[in-house]
């Protein structure tokens, strides 16, 4: 007997458990969402703020963690570059 205990989506990671007789299975599935959905606000945000280049942009967004102050310190600092 396969009893469904929880299922939880959020935008990066499936959490899946499973409870089968006396054994439970937990997995974690990575969903791939392409940086310009994860970082959507954040992207409008930084054009907002005047920075247009979307790659560059998705770059900084993506070492940051999505920290939108840490991507334009990073922006500002590959000025010139």
């Amino acid at each position: 007997m396969v009893t469904f205990i929880s299922c939880f989506l959020s935008s990066v990671f499936l959490s899946l458990s499973l409870r089968l007789n006396d054994f439970s299975i937990s997995l974690l599935i990575s969903v791939a969402v392409p940086p310009e959905e994860l970082y959507a606000t954040q992207l409008t945000q930084l054009q907002e703020m005047g920075f247009f280049d979307t790659q560059e942009n998705i770059r900084a967004l993506t070492a940051s963690g999505g920290n939108v102050h840490a991507a334009v310190e990073r922006l500002l600092g590959n000025l010139g570059q």
